[in-house]
């Protein structure tokens, strides 16, 4: 085969000549042109490959080795013959540059670097071999094993017992060799960085049991040691000692150490530091918990309120039929009062878990928190101080004002409840803006706080703090301290504040709380002035109602038909559809429940709407709005309302659906 190309260098001579050395030396040499002719392959490589220098030298060497086009190593070689700039390629990110194998099969590990030679405008590549130490970074994985058996090897292996150590040196996990008693013999890199002692300090300590694991009694190590000396293991996780007395959480793993008469001679000891790993399983089993609390409490919610539905329509029904009986109508006032008190209750828990929907307008933050400090101080006894501290500015805010409300009510509850054997109560409401240097610690912990814009809503109390042991627990839905709480107070906190984007904190202490709220501020766009309703003229309509719940559907119909409309009733969602189908149009508005057996609402509100896509529907839902309301906003002349629902405002918004249906 023709060879074209410059294999020689700058002198003419061909450069394997020039350079004879390369060929006694471990590591792999080649050297390419600019064409990406190969002008140099050294004997190393020759046994690496079975593949001579009298056929390699002249071949294209991405042709020879195609893995070397890959976009990750062509890019970087082609830069070398471009401007000269060296560049390694590590065994971690590509593992064979130039394939060789090794004996066994495997491909040789490689650490290859490529370089420019400007006199012979050749790059040349430097491939060294490191199998070997990656083998034995692969046995240090089986520490135990592995360093018996280092111990009882001879001279002849002195070299893998250097190489070994240095990678047990460098390891992240603490690896310490103790005699029989206890006595450290070494310790790695890792323990120092994990304990703050240095390799001086080590040799003074007595034994690693009595300094460095934590044990409320002796105990303990009396049994570690004498299960120790009789050549068992022990695994465990330990608290550890730090020089400056501080404590961090260990996985510790000690195993024995036989020489050749099997006599026991050391103890090794690989202790890796968790207190991340516990931290962040801690999380993990926490987030599970409010996961199958959030699940929890859907089902409770939707149950609820078709019970509430049904009351509401019911109680509805028999005050128009008992308008000539005063009494009774105040009861049934009453009742319907106290529906509405339930209603609320079960909103709170959806707060809980509410991710989506809320009624959200803009307003200024300075006037609310203003406002609102003056509603809370009729709420605080005369004995308890309250105080306010603003800084200027509006904080443009755009959310659920009625929801932030009731979560700082519910916040300054429970300072006036830890104050309560105070003579000298305080507590401070303040809104300020974001300030890096004052929040430094929660920008730290939190670090969003670094991006956008937001504003800091503090409530402190000078009462008894909150205990250590339950700073963890306090947002837990159902959690309670008091013998007569329901738990739901800062478990909605902790909802509406997610539900806005925010960032909660508290700090606690003996001698005081203080409850941090971070929420993002908007630019004022202005006020927006609300368009004033639409005229209404009410008159009967057609509607077609599916819902699966007797206790919802019959009052339902009753209280509509009450109102003058015409209803037809069905009990889930493929029956909605085969009436729909018999006169589809026929019907003025569908009212539809979401979650219904054999077919839900949207599935038959959409066939529905491939006979008549004018048809306007309202889907009604008994859980939280946000678990659905992303499919409902994608229908067009649609609307989501929530069980239960107040029957002239029911009856309002069909009438302003169906109109503006007509007028379309």
């Amino acid at each position: 085969m023709e060879k074209k190309g410059h294999p020689e260098g700058g002198n003419g001579m061909n450069i394997s000549e020039q350079f004879p050395l390369l060929d006694h030396i471990p590591t792999g040499i080649l050297a390419i042109n600019r064409y990406g002719e190969i002008v140099l392959w050294n004997r190393m490589l020759e046994q690496w490959t079975d593949s001579k220098r009298e056929q390699m030298i002249g071949q294209n060497l991405f042709e020879c080795f195609p893995e070397l086009n890959a976009p990750q190593l062509r890019i970087q070689i082609d830069q070398v013959l471009a401007d000269g700039a060296s560049v390694t390629f590590s065994p971690q990110l590509h593992h064979h540059v130039i394939p060789c194998r090794l004996p066994d099969g495997s491909w040789r590990s490689q650490l290859v670097t490529i370089s420019w030679l400007a006199t012979h405008e050749v790059a040349l590549f430097s491939i060294q071999d490191l199998s070997d130490q990656h083998r034995l970074i692969e046995k240090y994985r089986f520490a135990t094993a592995e360093l018996e058996d280092e111990l009882r090897r001879s001279q002849t292996l002195e070299r893998e017992k250097s190489q070994l150590a240095a990678a047990i040196d460098q390891a992240g996990e603490a690896v310490i060799i103790t005699d029989t008693t206890g006595q450290i013999q070494y310790t790695n890199r890792a323990f120092l960085k994990q304990t703050g002692w240095n390799h001086k300090e080590i040799h003074t300590i007595d034994t690693i049991y009595d300094t460095f694991f934590a044990k409320t009694d002796t105990e303990f190590t009396q049994e570690l040691q004498a299960l120790l000396q009789s050549g068992k293991t022990w695994q465990g996780r330990q608290q550890i000692i730090r020089k400056d007395g501080s404590r961090f959480t260990a996985s510790v793993s000690i195993a024995p150490i036989f020489n050749d008469e099997h006599s026991l001679t050391h103890h090794i000891i690989i202790q890796e530091d968790i207190s991340r790993q516990i931290t962040l399983e801690e999380k993990f089993r926490h987030t599970q918990k409010q996961e199958a609390l959030i699940t929890l409490i859907g089902g409770i919610a939707h149950d609820f309120n078709n019970l509430l539905a049904g009351l509401v329509g019911q109680a509805y029904l028999a005050a128009r039929e008992v308008s000539d009986m005063p009494k009774t109508a105040a009861r049934i006032k009453n009742i319907q009062g106290i529906t509405q008190e339930a209603a609320e209750i079960v909103n709170q828990l959806l707060t809980f878990a509410r991710q989506g929907e809320m009624h959200s307008k803009e307003f200024p933050l300075s006037s609310f928190i203003k406002e609102f400090a003056k509603l809370a101080a009729r709420s605080v006894p005369k004995n308890i101080r309250l105080t306010t501290d603003f800084d200027s500015g509006r904080f443009a805010f755009r959310g659920d004002p009625n929801q932030l409300q009731q979560a700082l009510l519910n916040i300054v509850q429970n300072a006036v409840d830890s104050l309560q054997e105070r003579s000298d109560g305080q507590i401070k409401i303040g809104l300020f803006s974001l300030k890096p240097a004052q929040d430094a610690a929660h920008i730290q912990k939190f670090p969003v706080l670094r991006h956008g814009n937001f504003c800091h809503i503090c409530i402190h109390d000078n009462g008894s703090g909150i205990p250590a042991e339950i700073q963890e627990r306090i947002f837990d839905p159902f959690f309670s301290t008091k013998k007569l709480g329901s738990g739901l107070g800062l478990a909605m906190v902790m909802g509406c504040i997610r539900h806005h984007q925010g960032i909660i904190d508290v700090d606690s202490s003996p001698t005081g709380t203080t409850v941090h709220l971070f929420v993002p501020t908007i630019k004022h766009r202005g006020v927006l002035t609300p368009r004033e309703p639409a005229e209404m003229h009410h008159s009967g309509v057609s509607i077609l109602l599916a819902d699966d719940d007797e206790r919802v559907l019959e009052p339902t119909m009753e209280l509509l038909e009450a109102m003058g409309h015409q209803v037809t009733l069905a009990r889930n969602g493929v029956e909605a559809y085969e009436v729909f189908v018999q006169h589809p149009e026929s019907w003025d508005i569908v009212i539809t429940d979401m979650v219904m057996p054999r077919m839900n609402g949207l599935e038959a509100s959409q066939k529905m709407r491939l006979l008549r896509p004018d048809i306007p529907l309202i889907y009604a839902t008994g859980y939280d709005q946000s678990l659905v309301i992303d499919n409902t906003q994608k229908v067009d002349n649609s609307t989501l309302i929530s069980k239960p629902f107040n029957p002239d405002d029911l009856d309002s918004l069909i009438m302003q659906m169906v109109k503006r249906n007509r007028k379309a």
